[in-house]
Parts: structure tokens; C-alpha cells; sequence
């Protein structure tokens, strides 16, 4: 296998990752605004799963009006970083 072939499955595999890892931020903020779902098993995985990456932009951006941003900046600091990638391996190839 030609080393273009493993970056190119490389680059696949990162941005699939990042597309799971960014539903599951989103579904992490919806989990919240619903009462009877935060104390669920998949409430609780989520957050484990979701909290270290979004607990980054939370320390930095407090809430304005009650209301958390850092899921919405956490999923756009991903989105960039799969965007940057990309470009980088249009670059190369």
C-alpha cells in the first residue's frame, strides 16, 4: 500500500472520528435541557466521554445569561481543526 493510501485512510479515520466525537457533544447539550434524561446511563457516558474537551472552553468562557457556550465553541474548535486537516492533506497530495 502506497504511503498516500495510509495518509489518505489516516485522514478518513480522523475526520470520522471527529464527526462522531462532535454528535456526541451536541447530543451531551441537548441531554441537559432535558430534566429526565440527565440522570441516565448515556447522560453519564456522554458527559464522561464529552466534559474533558468541553470543560477546556468552559474554564475559559464563563456563562452569559445562564447560558453555556463552550459546547458550541468546543464543536467549532473541532470543525476547524477537521477543516485545517484537510487542507494540510490537499497540500501534500
Amino acid at each position: 500500500m502506497p504511503v498516500s493510501n495510509f495518509i489518505y485512510y489516516l485522514y478518513v479515520l480522523v475526520h470520522w472520528a471527529v464527526d462522531i466525537y462532535s454528535w456526541m457533544i451536541v447530543l451531551s447539550a441537548v441531554i441537559t435541557w432535558l430534566p429526565n434524561l440527565r440522570a441516565s446511563r448515556l447522560a453519564y457516558w456522554l458527559n464522561r466521554l464529552t466534559q474533558p474537551f468541553i470543560g477546556i472552553f468552559q474554564r475559559l468562557i464563563p456563562p452569559i445569561v445562564g447560558i453555556d457556550f463552550s459546547p458550541l465553541i468546543a464543536l467549532l474548535v473541532l470543525q476547524f481543526a477537521d477543516r485545517a486537516l484537510l487542507a494540510i492533506f490537499v497540500q501534500l497530495f
